[in-house]
């Protein structure tokens, strides 16, 4: 019996000799982990988005946009209404900007805004005047039938188209850099845009056609 209870005992010692053995060898082994990582961004460009509003409070609106006649009461004198159309995503339009002149001193000023709708602040970096398709300058004057040229030059030049945005100031020319000029996200910048025949101008013997060329106003994500 007494060797019977020794053996036991020895097994028993033996097993937990083994137990811990087995411990000490899964403790000796290691694993090591790696995470290579990285990221890319690409911005979808349709979240830079400057378009034309015909009012200049927060909403944007394409109704046609109504010009202010000065002095009023005139026959004759008279302008047409903007048209606004923002179709094409990053190249915005307003056109129909016309008026029809009886004398000097008259003006139509047309007041809209460009409103930022994208998820970026604007910055306006140029204002520039196109030249009339096809031509070599920023304005054309055409004399009617009739009309004598030399007449239709020097009154073309009492004729002006002038800009301001927001606080620039009134440009009747190509502004190539603009700084300091941010458009904040859901803010509108207000535009006004005045055809003018200057008070005591020259005068033409007949009719005669004035043309200009477009204004284009670029923003930028960077000032």
């Amino acid at each position: 019996m007494e060797k019977e209870r020794s053996t036991k005992i020895i097994a028993i010692a033996a097993l937990l000799v083994g137990v811990v053995g087995l411990s000490l060898g899964f403790a000796a082994f290691s694993n090591t982990l790696t995470i290579s990582s990285s990221a890319e961004v690409k911005p979808d460009p349709n979240t830079f988005n400057v378009d034309f509003s015909a009012t200049t409070s927060g909403d944007l609106s394409e109704a046609p946009v109504t010009p202010a006649l000065t002095p009023t009461g005139v026959t004759g004198f008279s302008a047409e209404d903007g048209t606004i159309d923002n179709s094409v995503a990053g190249a915005p339009k307003i056109t129909g900007l016309h008026a029809t002149f009886t004398e000097p001193g008259q003006k139509a000023t047309y007041t809209f805004s460009a409103k930022n709708i994208g998820e970026y602040e604007a910055f306006l970096k140029s204002i520039v005047f196109s030249n009339v398709a096809s031509g070599s300058t920023t304005k054309v004057c055409t004399p009617g039938t009739g009309t004598t040229a030399a007449l239709v030059t020097a009154a073309c030049e009492d004729i002006t188209l002038s800009i301001k945005v927001g606080n620039e100031a009134v440009t009747t020319g190509s502004v190539a850099s603009i700084t300091n000029h941010s458009l904040a996200i859901n803010a509108n910048d207000p535009i006004v845009v005045t055809i003018e025949y200057a008070a005591g101008g020259h005068r033409a013997d007949g009719d005669f056609t004035v043309a200009f060329g477009d204004i284009t106003l670029t923003y930028s994500s960077v000032d």
